[in-house]
């Protein structure tokens, strides 16, 4: 019977990944057909990406004060049917400001009832293989990336950006209210054992002492670094909406651009599959030299822009976003006991939400200004070995205290 609770819980952490998919990867793929037909800019339109995490920043340091009140399953509901209509709503939109606004209300839900209550079952429920367990449920978003890269494009291109969001709004609510059905609470709301915990739920308390303030872990100087490299590595992956119309750029089609972004969604559901396996062996600290190293090499294939090396470079790229998916769970669980990480996850996540919201409109900034993608590619490796260096150190001090 316990098992069926761990699984259901796993299948729980990786819909809301999948159902966060049609977030990260499916309305990107409206990005092109809306600023063709409509004439915007790709810097003016997807800075609505940057007001959809804004919402998501402001609320972070309450969510777990709402998880405590509403419960897992109020919160899924809430989300279902507010993250369904502000999808819905985008369909109705003529101008930026519209589109600016339904992208700032939907920011309330999208992240914060999807991919922070993923983290949160994921790091409550699964103490044991927590690496392998992370990079099996953060494939949620490359296999949905995956099948989106197939879908859409062909459901946009026969009807219009319209077709494409109403799809979105539809999967999005029957991906979550299967969550909120499968979804039972947390381990101590079901009354059993975190997978490979070693002491009950209600005993923890008593052994680890007084709760840390808010205040307390913030001043910390540590946090701001943790900060600072979740939102720098993101600000690389910023780059991920443009990689269609980069491609288009390039002399691809349409639909052959779409089927680029399906192969580097089906790369990242092995890549991160592969990372877990590898972080489990190596450890964190070895481990994240091999992936870095192949986002390297990424990037220069981006920066060099020659055709025949531009899918294989999209689909190494699916490194970046497969770090950017397990290693700021990862890095933070080695940092933080538990009742720390329920504090400043919340933040942590944000962090890295901006930096993916912040990265898509600096990039088509960089596109409008230059003409050209390549500037941006130069800032990526330097923001990546800056990483890289403060990421060593953290988990050098993280082996130091344990």
């Amino acid at each position: 019977m316990k098992q069926w609770v761990y699984l259901h819980h796993l299948l729980s952490a990786f819909l809301l990944m999948f159902a966060y998919s049609l977030i990260t990867s499916a309305i990107n793929l409206m990005v092109l057909p809306i600023v063709s037909y409509f004439k915007f800019s790709r810097g003016a339109f997807t800075l609505g990406t940057t007001l959809l995490m804004i919402p998501s920043l402001l609320i972070s340091p309450f969510l777990g004060n709402f998880v405590n009140r509403l419960g897992l399953r109020r919160m899924l509901l809430v989300g279902s049917v507010w993250g369904a209509a502000a999808l819905a709503l985008l369909a109705c939109c003529r101008t930026l400001l519209q589109f600016y606004l339904v992208f700032f209300l939907g920011g309330f839900v999208f992240s914060s009832t999807s991919s922070y209550l993923a983290s949160l079952l994921l790091n409550s429920w699964f103490k044991k293989h927590q690496a392998l367990v992370c990079s099996i449920v953060m494939t949620g978003t490359g296999v949905g990336g995956m099948l989106w890269g197939v879908l859409v494009p062909p459901l946009v291109q026969r009807f219009s950006y319209q077709a494409g969001y109403a799809f979105c709004s539809i999967l999005w609510l029957t991906l979550m209210l299967l969550c909120a059905f499968l979804c039972k609470g947390l381990p101590q709301d079901v009354g059993v054992l975190p997978y490979g915990g070693q002491a009950s739920p209600t005993e923890q308390p008593a052994a680890t002492g007084s709760v840390p303030t808010r205040s307390t872990l913030l001043r910390q100087p540590m946090f701001y670094l943790l900060c600072y490299t979740f939102f720098s590595l993101s600000l690389v992956n910023g780059f991920f909406p443009h990689t269609q119309a980069y491609l288009v750029d390039h002399g691809y089609a349409l639909v052959d651009a779409g089927r680029v972004i399906s192969l580097f969604c089906m790369a990242l559901v092995f890549v991160k599959l592969l990372l877990g396996a590898h972080f489990e062996h190596k450890g964190l600290r070895s481990g994240i030299l091999l992936p870095v190293a192949v986002d390297f090499l990424a990037l220069l294939l981006l920066y060099f822009g020659q055709k025949p090396l531009l899918t294989l470079a999209v689909v190494l790229f699916s490194a970046n976003s497969s770090l950017v998916a397990l290693t700021p769970l990862l890095i933070a669980g080695q940092l933080y006991n538990a009742r720390e990480f329920a504090v400043v996850w919340g933040l942590f996540s944000a962090a890295s939400g901006i930096g993916n919201s912040v990265g898509s409109p600096l990039w088509g900034l960089l596109y409008d200004v230059s003409g050209s993608y390549q500037p941006g590619f130069l800032i990526a490796m330097v923001l990546l070995a800056l990483w890289l260096v403060l990421s060593q150190h953290l988990l050098a001090k993280a082996g130091q205290t344990q």
